[in-house]
């Protein structure tokens, strides 16, 4: 004798291929044990969760968003449409009531409003400005412009040196007078970019290239303590004078170029 199987079991020998949104089988339905008790039937021996009502499988939220919003829309669309109205009227008809409506919404669109008030609002009512709002502090600075230069610290080749010869009388730098064997220092940040060799008379040269296309010259050095590509910051030593004889003093040559062309370097290096 064949046995007849329910529509609801029939729901189970579906496609196994085909998968079911667990939520929607959830909601259609809530309470899976109220067939533990029932009458035994196919099925029972491989599942102890009553299986959902296949009349109604369509998720009950669905559309209920978009149902809610559009009722949203209506209603602001009315309100904004019924203010607009009012408005329109009241400019139209000119009574004791529209008169002073008229003019509050005129006031509303074309004063400014008045911070210094609710700043002194706010301080009487929570003692103090609140930080959050810059308008409302007293203090007003003015805006400054950002210089985007790198600033680094200059310094002077000697300490202590004396000018000796100016930039009007060479043309190309200057000479400061040091002691015998003094030492030289970098004037600025920078990498060594030339290294010359020692002459007997006029000694060495050493070149550092700095930033903003900026090049310092450093010559008649008895001997220099620095090699090309070496890294110096200013007031690293890089040499020092030749030895003079007696009294004498040493002389050191120092240039500044500025994007190839020389200019006075007491303009740009602190020189005492």
């Amino acid at each position: 004798m064949r046995k007849k199987v329910s529509e609801e079991h029939m729901y189970f020998l579906a496609d196994e291929t085909e998968e079911l949104d667990p939520e929607v089988v959830w909601k259609t339905n809530p309470n899976p044990w109220a067939g533990w008790s029932g009458d035994k039937g196919f099925m029972d021996n491989k599942s102890f969760v009553k299986p959902p009502d296949l009349t109604n499988k369509k998720d009950p939220n669905f559309g209920k968003n978009k149902h809610s919003f559009r009722k949203e829309l209506k209603w602001k669309l009315a309100i904004a449409i019924m203010l607009f109205g009012a408005v329109w009227t009241m400019f139209h008809y000119d009574t004791t009531y529209t008169l002073k409506g008229q003019a509050l919404v005129k006031e509303a669109l074309t004063d400014e409003i008045d911070f210094a008030a609710a700043a002194a609002w706010y301080k009487d009512t929570f003692a103090g400005a609140p930080s959050f709002i810059p308008i409302f502090k007293d203090n007003s600075e003015s805006a400054i412009g950002a210089d985007g230069t790198v600033k680094l610290p200059i310094v002077a080749p000697l300490e202590g040196s004396s000018l000796v010869r100016t930039f009007a009388e060479l043309l190309n730098g200057i000479e400061l007078a040091g002691g015998s064997e003094e030492q030289v220092v970098a004037a600025e940040t920078g990498r060594v970019l030339l290294l010359t060799d020692k002459d007997d008379s006029k000694g060495s040269t050493v070149l550092i290239q700095h930033a903003n296309q900026r090049v310092t010259v450093y010559g008649l050095l008895g001997k220099a303590e620095v090699s090309v590509n070496d890294w110096v910051e200013a007031g690293d030593p890089i040499g020092r004078l030749l030895k003079s004889e007696g009294s004498q003093p040493s002389l050191l040559y120092f240039a500044v170029k500025q994007n190839d062309q020389y200019i006075d370097p007491v303009g740009v290096i602190p020189i005492d």
